[in-house]
């Protein structure tokens, strides 16, 4: 998966989702298709999620104060809220292999 690194008050935070990264969001509530239903919730969700991997003591209230001071620098929030829904997305598919043309013959024994 892809990583991206930002900066915050001169710390690098390298952010990036694994599968355990999206296992959270889903024991946390977090469904696609819910996000418009839900965009706070999941905005936070999503971005706490990044810092999962390679800063695990990133908690969720600190990851949040993260993202206001990455904000009031100037920078945009939603660009790595899209990362991530990509990210999320590229992952799912992979895993379905919705992608793939290779074709599995499966035998299904029925009793």
């Amino acid at each position: 998966m892809r990583k991206v690194k930002i900066q915050i008050k001169d710390k690098e935070y390298t952010l990036e989702m694994n599968r355990a990264s999206i296992k959270w969001l889903e024991m946390n509530g977090f469904v696609i298709s819910d996000f418009e239903k839900k965009p706070v919730t999941y905005y936070d969700l999503l971005w706490h999620s990044l810092f999962l991997k390679n800063h695990p003591s990133v908690s969720e209230n600190l990851a949040i104060k993260l993202m206001d001071e990455y904000i009031e620098e100037g920078n945009s929030a939603s660009a790595i809220l899209n990362f991530a829904i990509e990210e999320y997305s590229n992952f799912i598919n992979a895993l379905a292999d919705t992608n793939s043309k290779k074709k599995t013959k499966l035998e299904i024994i029925t009793e």
